[in-house]
């Protein structure tokens, strides 16, 4: 009976929007107020950033390599015995690469995170570094209640006896604090045996990190980003990755040496912040690199008021003044929590130099920031090297500017410099190149340039996706809202309701008169608004490509039909072709569970440099759903972005 009471009410709230133009009962529409004006003009949506400190933050404690012969100590224990260790060797070896075609990810089974979850592995809760201190050390940079690296750090070591890090002097060369670490490998209760890995007052300790990931099961690289950043000044997000580590001293000057020249630059420019070069680059190659501003001081726009105090300057900051300053086309978005259930809430490039994201696809722009000396210092390639493979210059990414820093007068690496090098600097990403966003890296210190750079389409193979929706491509009509005949007025009973169908069937559409053109086979609003134009709807802000990426979770459209509508992964039909040409034939989802199953090089990459041991379709049933519009599939009635930019126009 309550579950009927329920279907009813449920049914009233439906119906109630529902009437005739002419009805005098219903009721008078309240009309919608504007979405206020972006702060400045570049920028495309209004917001006001409320990211609050309030989850945890993963703590890895200890270096990361991966399960081979060289490091068992990284191989879980439920290993069998008789396994078949991989080896290392982008040439020979077997980690990272198939061991056979029906298993291609064997390898990668029983890799473990640290050399010990049990000891190793932390998470942290907001509430109680809150209550530890309520506020960062750095308390010039964040606002109280938000923090960095080396807050969160400070704080693990007062809850272990293994690990003690200790706040040193302010140090004007670097502007930064210093820190020293002390660890116990050993468990003896002393700091006494640096055979056995223990360090006291040790230097030799930094960071690496990585942003939440939502529900993705993508493993990122294990070891994280490796920060050349101030620990002192590098935002802690809630779900974050940190990986806290000893380092080899050349590692540790190299972060100085970074820091250094940075620091310099303010010095010599009597303390403002002054960015040498601003680049634009197409890693196409459609056009050579281009200095459109250079040796500009960099003002303080204040955008993130819920991290920063006022006055503190950002890599986004630096490309505000471009624009405002200079004329340099730089747009902004903002990203709320995704469709992957990652938060991410903050300021994303959205065009450059003329041309948009998504206009060709899985597109767009990145950014890279740092010292020229700096730009080559981390490499990757297809599988975990051997040292042996730098030092004779066999492994087929090797050149000389990897770990030149290592190198001889000769520019060799001998044994241990070549492994000295795997171990720090073997990495996609690290130093220049971090998972982050240009809003939340704070640049006090100016960096020697700040590149913008164009990703092509070619990217979007990395995913594997079957929707290649892009605005105008054919695919389904955007209409011209402006040329519709019959507009609507804020006096239909349905004004502000995207889905015309909730009230609207095709069995009672346009029967008399005989005055429209052919329907649809099913009731296509953004087909109405070619005819009766937008309903109310707001004014688009320029994106042109995958609207339901960021209009999933807490930007969700409400009454938009099946892009509204949750659905379980399998009841989607998963069909069309892959960017690497991989059929999906009908199979039900998770359609990312089918695209894996279907191409080894997907798995491999997917898998990361860890086996995730699951699929999607194992999750928590609240996990496995998506929405009508997805990378895997389209819906008939909302189809993305088509009816998006049809009733959102965009101005």
């Amino acid at each position: 009976m309550k579950k009927l009471i329920a279907l009813a009410a449920l049914s009233a709230m439906g119906l109630a929007g529902c009437g005739s133009d002419s009805d005098s009962a219903a009721p008078t529409p309240v009309p919608e107020s504007p979405a206020p004006a972006p702060l400045y003009d570049n920028l495309d949506v209004h917001v006001e950033p409320s990211r609050q400190f309030d989850g945890i933050v993963r703590i890895y404690l200890g270096r990361w390599y991966p399960c081979t012969d060289e490091h068992p100590e990284m191989c879980a224990k439920e290993m069998p015995a008789d396994y078949d260790l991989p080896t290392t060797g982008s040439q020979t070896g077997s980690y990272g690469k198939p061991k056979d075609e029906n298993d291609r990810n064997k390898n990668k089974y029983y890799n473990v995170r640290t050399r010990d979850d049990s000891k190793y592995y932390m998470e942290v809760h907001s509430d109680a570094i809150k209550a530890w201190r309520s506020s960062a050390v750095r308390d010039d940079i964040f606002v109280p209640g938000q923090y960095s690296i080396l807050d969160v750090m400070l704080y693990v070591s007062t809850l272990r006896d293994d690990l003690e890090v200790t706040l040193g002097e302010w140090n004007d060369e670097l502007n930064s604090y210093d820190f020293t670490v002390s660890f116990d490998a050993d468990g003896d209760g002393k700091f006494d045996n640096p055979d056995a890995g223990d360090y006291l007052d040790s230097e030799n300790w930094y960071a690496a990190s990585t942003y939440d990931q939502g529900d993705n099961l993508k493993i990122a690289n294990p070891y994280l980003d490796t920060l050349y950043e101030r620990l002192d000044e590098y935002w802690v997000q809630p779900e974050m990755n940190i990986r806290f580590q000893p380092v080899s001293p050349a590692m540790r000057e190299r972060v100085k040496q970074m820091q250094k020249a940075e620091a310099d630059r303010l010095k010599a420019n009597g303390g403002k912040v002054i960015l040498p070069s601003l680049v634009l680059a197409y890693l196409d190659g459609r056009k050579g690199p281009q200095l459109p501003a250079s040796n500009f001081e960099v003002k303080a726009y204040n955008l993130r008021p819920d991290v920063y105090q006022p006055g503190v300057i950002t890599v986004m900051d630096a490309m505000m003044t471009a624009y405002h300053e200079y004329g340099v086309d730089i747009r902004f978005g903002f990203w709320p929590t995704l469709s992957t259930g990652a938060t991410i809430d903050a300021y994303i490039i959205t065009r450059a130099d003329g041309v948009r994201n998504g206009s060709e696809g899985m597109s767009g722009w990145g950014w890279v920031a740092g010292e020229s000396q700096s730009a080559l210092d981390f490499f990757n390639g297809p599988a975990w090297p051997k040292a042996q493979e730098l030092v004779n210059g066999s492994a087929p990414y090797d050149n000389p500017t990897i770990c030149h820093f290592l190198r001889d007068e000769q520019g060799q690496l001998n044994e241990t410099t070549a492994q000295e090098c795997i171990d720090h600097w073997y990495s996609g990403y690290g130093g220049i190149n971090l998972h982050r966003t240009a809003d939340v890296s704070v640049m006090m210190n100016p960096k020697e340039f700040i590149q913008l750079y164009w990703v092509g389409p070619d990217y979007g193979s990395k995913y594997e996706m079957t929707e290649h929706n892009i605005a105008y491509d054919g695919k389904f009509p955007i209409y011209d809202i402006d040329e519709a005949v019959v507009p609507l007025k804020n006096s239909h009973f349905g004004w502000g309701v995207a889905d015309c169908g909730l009230c609207h069937g095709l069995d009672n559409t346009h029967l008399e008169g005989g005055d429209s053109p052919v329907l649809p086979d099913n009731t296509q609003p953004h087909f109405c608004a070619s005819c009766h134009g937008g309903n109310g709807a707001p004014q688009g802000h320029g994106a042109i490509v995958r609207c339901h990426f960021c209009h999933s979770k807490d930007k969700l459209m409400l009454n938009h039909g099946e892009a509204s509508k949750q659905y379980r992964f399998d009841e989607i039909q998963c069909l069309g072709v892959t960017q690497k040409g991989n059929e999906l034939n009908g199979e039900m989802g998770s359609c990312a569970d089918v695209v894996k199953s279907k191409d080894p090089y997907t798995q491999d990459l997917l898998d990361g440099y860890a086996h995730n041991g699951t699929t999607y379709g194992e999750q928590d049933p609240r996990k496995q759903l998506t929405r009508g519009n997805s990378d895997w599939h389209t819906s008939k009635t909302f189809p993305d972005p088509y009816s998006c930019m049809t009733c959102h126009k965009n101005r």
